[in-house]
């Protein structure tokens, strides 16, 4: 009896020790969803091994969200803004009220799965890793694109590689471009070293991108970990929350920027400006005034586009062709 009490206590002492984790969730007008998922956020901390904390960031919300907070899930920290300040500002505030090194961000659609936490923190130790992504599932369990992310450029723009998860050859971690904003865990001191979401990109998409393209630059990698599952709804407080043209503009503005930001000059002179011409073309005929808008309001935006260009070369190691010929290596899709 004493021998098998002996490796018991072996067992349990080998048992690595996990830090400490901050999760930070912003919410709009998302008191349903907060409702719906946040137990399932609960559910996970509880089950990780290590100690968690939860934050939820009202970002300046008018359907009671914050009181609803403190009534029905006292254990969660709530942050408010009086008024709306848009998804990076709320998880800028949640990151300045996190203790934690290790840090999880997820939006107020994400529903985790009870063990998702631990398979993400234990890749975030390696001090060369900035951010991890869990396998990303819709409400029907099929896997989403935004689990791993590659671009080629493609009919003249910066476009997705499509994939599937039969693609991958084993359950093992593989690199990914960026991990999206929704479903991410990253270390609180690199995405501060980095600036942490740019205001280039308010009030929403493409910061993820760029963030995970700009870590990459100084040589900090992003993962999938396919044992760390998610399930992100299908319609989220931004499109519930703001017209859809306005979204749709807001889209088309910000991946301008970031191509702009990113690209090499090579690229951007031989590939990406008269694909923007005929694209542009294209769209006057069919009168799609949506993306006109979207691409004039990226070009008054051009300098400060250049200015956060100039920035990152100062700390650019890797530039942007190395780095996707790596994460495509690194999935199976190049020898």
């Amino acid at each position: 009896m004493w021998g098998a009490v002996f490796v018991f206590l072996k067992l349990l002492m080998a048992q690595p020790d996990f830090p400490p984790v901050g999760v930070i969730i912003p919410n709009f007008n998302g008191v349903h969803l907060l409702r719906r998922n946040l137990p399932s956020v609960i559910r996970a901390a509880a089950a990780y091994p290590g100690t968690c904390s939860i934050i939820v960031v009202d970002d300046g919300s008018a359907d009671g969200s914050a009181e609803m907070l403190r009534t029905e899930f006292p254990s969660v920290r709530v942050v408010v803004h009086e008024a709306n300040r848009g998804f990076a500002e709320a998880i800028h505030s949640g990151v300045d009220a996190a203790d934690a090194e290790f840090l999880i961000f997820l939006n107020s659609d994400v529903r985790p799965q009870e063990d998702f936490m631990a398979p993400l923190i234990r890749h975030l130790e390696k001090a060369e890793v900035f951010s991890v992504s869990p396998l990303v599932l819709d409400e029907d369990g099929r896997v989403s694109p935004v689990s791993w992310r590659c671009f080629r450029i493609r009919r003249g723009r910066l476009r997705s590689v499509r994939w599937r998860f039969d693609d991958l050859k084993s359950a093992a971690p593989t690199e990914s471009l960026f991990a999206s904003g929704g479903s991410v865990a990253l270390r609180k001191s690199m995405f501060v070293a980095l600036g942490g979401y740019l205001p280039l990109y308010k009030p929403f998409y493409s910061e993820d991108f760029d963030l995970g393209l700009r870590a990459w630059k100084r040589g900090w990698r992003t993962l999938l970990e396919p044992a760390s599952r998610v399930v992100h709804e299908k319609k989220g407080s931004i499109s519930e929350n703001v017209a859809a043209d306005r979204v749709r503009k807001t889209r088309v503005c910000n991946r301008f920027l970031l191509e702009w930001t990113h690209m090499p000059g090579k690229d951007l002179m031989l590939y990406l400006l008269p694909g923007y011409l005929f694209q542009l073309i294209g769209r006057l005929l069919r009168l799609d005034m949506v993306y006109v808008r979207g691409f004039f309001a990226a070009l008054r935006r051009l300098p400060e586009a250049l200015r956060v260009r100039a920035e990152i070369r100062k700390h650019q190691v890797l530039d942007f062709w190395r780095i996707v010929d790596a994460v495509e290596r690194s999935f199976g899709l190049k020898a």
